[in-house]
């Protein structure tokens, strides 16, 4: 899976052109998220399917032939086919895994055996063990390929396998993938204290890191990096003089329909603001996922209301740099 790299001139480019395009949807966006909500149910699951539908709308511009004079409709239309296309999807993925033994060879599955290995599928196994199972035992990749796909090691590959399969064909009952609290707590302590190495410990090797519609970092090397969402947590305006630092925000953990999450709140004269929330999936003791809600003022306002807190301005996209 080696070959030419993408410039950093291609990536910019794309770059420019998705905030154009958020930019000129920002008009529809609350009412494709309320939208979304009424299908979905749920505020988080809402969220996933408004960025969903616009990246799946930014994708299909390149294919369009004629004018997009309803851009309400065109998005109303992508969220509505992609939520009944999703469990479409979901068959077809837990399909392909039934048909796999322990060994890695194809059998022929009965209808049961497909429900029994979606359910073991999505619920049992975190997003990069199922990445890998998927990876390796259907589209058959080297470890060395998984590993590069995964921005992780060899060994976290393999290890990776070894708990993922285990998971699949066990029969205790399932965990929660949502972090503890205890865990959320010490990741807030260490942010506070600006204890970079502290935060990096917590992460999964095979871990991600997501601001939805912003920002994806998977795998050490990337939360390692300079600049990277950890980073930048722990070095607020590095490129400012003390003195000319906007006010640190400060992190409260809350309860939030039985979930710990942390609110980020940046102070004003009349209270706190809330500016940012960020969830936390855990595996085997470390974090394996963490969403960070900074561009998603429809979700913001729906998460402040249940704390009785006002929101801050909370744009669409990252600021366009001076």
């Amino acid at each position: 899976m080696t070959g030419p790299e993408i410039s950093d001139e291609v990536r910019d480019a794309a770059r420019s052109a998705w905030w154009r395009y958020l930019d000129l949807l920002t008009p529809f966006r609350p009412e494709l998220h309320r939208y979304c909500r009424r299908l979905t149910g749920d505020v988080w699951d809402a969220e996933d399917l408004v960025q969903e539908t616009l990246l799946k709308g930014f994708a299909s511009l390149g294919s369009v032939n004629v004018t997009i004079a309803n851009p309400r409709g065109y998005l109303v239309r992508i969220a509505s086919n992609l939520w009944i296309d999703g469990q479409r999807r979901r068959t077809s993925e837990t399909a392909a895994l039934a048909m796999l033994d322990d060994s890695g060879v194809a059998t022929q599955p009965d209808r049961a055996s497909v429900r029994d290995a979606g359910a073991r599928l999505f619920e049992r196994l975190s997003p990069q063990e199922r990445a890998a199972v998927v990876l390796k035992d259907v589209f058959d990749l080297t470890l060395a390929e998984i590993a590069a796909s995964l921005s992780t090691s060899v060994g976290a590959v393999k290890a990776a396998l070894h708990h993922g399969r285990g998971r699949l064909h066990d029969d205790t009952p399932v965990r929660s993938r949502v972090a503890s609290a205890v865990l959320v707590d010490e990741f807030v302590e260490r942010l506070d204290a600006g204890d970079l190495a502290g935060l990096l410990s917590l992460m999964l090797d095979t871990g991600a890191v997501e601001m939805p519609g912003a920002l994806i970092e998977v795998g050490r090397r990337e939360f390692e990096r300079k600049g990277s969402w950890l980073w930048q947590a722990v070095n607020v305006h590095p490129d400012l003089p003390p003195d000319a630092r906007p006010p640190k925000w400060s992190n409260r953990r809350v309860m939030f329909q039985g979930e710990p999450i942390v609110l980020g709140l940046a102070p004003a004269l009349d209270g706190p603001r809330l500016q940012g929330i960020t969830r936390f999936e855990e595996e085997d003791g470390k974090i394996a996922r963490i969403r960070s809600y900074c561009f998603n003022p429809e979700a913001a306002a729906e998460v402040a209301q249940a704390f009785g807190l006002e929101t801050g301005w909370i744009p669409y996209r990252f600021p366009t740099p001076a």
